[in-house]
């Protein structure tokens, strides 16, 4: 994602996520499965709990991002070395028996790999599509193309990240009372 971009959908997304997700606080990351680029935000359902919630730009040259959301009952970020995770959300839930994951939001309602994407004119690989991507791109301009997709992104989470994330909280919580309370939830 350039730069201009990037900065915009960082600075308005952790915005909104202050505004209306206050729960999710934004954490700075040090672990080699933490992307650069990538936002990060917590909630600790409990001391060994931790529901996430990652903001991640397209690391190639395309001007997009998803959303990935997961969990560690390890108390710190997942450490998984492939993200999303192969274990797609289900209606069963087996994936909430996984100690760590990480899958991308739009899998909560599809089996689509989507992302947000910026739009540009002309359909994409054509000449107006990269003319358009060698011009400067101001920071209003910048804002402006990613109000929407924030938008967008942020009433995803309320309607399908928060309440699976909710259900997986109670899910590890009652699996821990059952076991004792013991620090090991699985």
């Amino acid at each position: 994602m350039r730069k201009e971009y990037s900065k915009a959908l960082r600075s308005l997304f952790t915005a909104r996520m202050k505004a209306e997700l206050p729960r999710f606080e934004e954490i700075r990351v040090k672990s080699m499965y933490f992307w650069p680029g990538h936002r990060a935000f917590r909630w600790e359902a409990s001391e060994q709990i931790h529901c996430w919630i990652v903001l991640s730009p397209s690391p190639k040259d395309r001007d997009e991002f998803t959303l990935l959301i997961g969990w560690s009952t390890l108390g710190r970020y997942p450490e998984l070395s492939m993200v999303p995770c192969t274990e797609l959300p289900g209606d069963s839930r087996d994936e909430f028996r996984l100690d760590e994951y990480l899958t991308r939001l739009p899998f909560l309602w599809s089996n689509r790999d989507t992302w947000w994407k910026v739009p540009t004119p002309g359909r994409p690989g054509s000449m107006a599509a990269l003319q358009a991507r060698l011009e400067p791109v101001s920071a209003d301009k910048a804002r402006e193309a990613v109000t929407h997709l924030v938008d967008d992104a942020i009433e995803r989470l309320k309607a399908f990240a928060i309440p699976y994330l909710e259900e997986f909280s109670r899910s590890a919580l009652q699996e821990n009372a059952t076991h004792g309370g013991s620090s090991s939830l699985r």
